[in-house]
């Protein structure tokens, strides 16, 4: 099987990206006694065990038998265009971040339409979990808690940074 050492700046998402793999959540499962109860807090040096996935559509399988796949789907092909994501608010040493006081508002938006893809209220550090579109063209808001997220800064509509 093999291994990866997560780097520095590397969250499960991208190493499952990396590896060809259509989530972080296979990855989190087959380590999870390696990285803990809190899949967001990766430390840097774990060595994680990457599955052996089969990235194939099986359309090769049904080829075999002499028929073209495509000639039952009218020649479309089906991939799920949403994202799982999972946030843990944590400092740069990847240490979480205590819960709010009080509950805050987090709204996450298109980049490119400016519309409000999702908007609910949170607590906890660690109470993020979500399907997202597109997640390289998000802003990710949380009312009066500026976040910085691959080196770009995100805030919430009602806030100025």
């Amino acid at each position: 099987m093999k291994t990866h050492t997560s780097k520095p700046d590397e969250d499960l998402g991208s190493i499952a990206a990396k590896f060809g793999l259509p989530s972080w959540k296979y990855l989190y499962q087959l380590n999870k006694d390696k990285i803990g109860d809190n899949p967001d807090l990766l430390k840097e040096g774990t060595v994680l065990k990457i599955p052996q996935w089969d990235s194939t559509g099986g359309d090769e399988k049904i080829e075999a038998k002499g028929v073209s796949a495509l000639d039952y789907t009218d020649g479309l092909r089906y991939r799920y265009p949403w994202v799982a994501v999972s946030i843990t608010l944590a400092d740069k040493s990847r240490i979480k971040l205590p819960d709010f006081a009080e509950d805050r508002e987090l709204v996450i938006r298109s980049t490119t339409t400016k519309e409000i893809i999702l908007k609910r209220t949170i607590k906890k550090a660690d109470e993020f979990e979500a399907l997202l579109p597109d997640i390289e063209n998000i802003i990710i808001g949380i009312d009066g808690f500026p976040l910085e997220i691959d080196g770009k800064m995100h805030c919430h509509p009602n806030d100025e940074f």
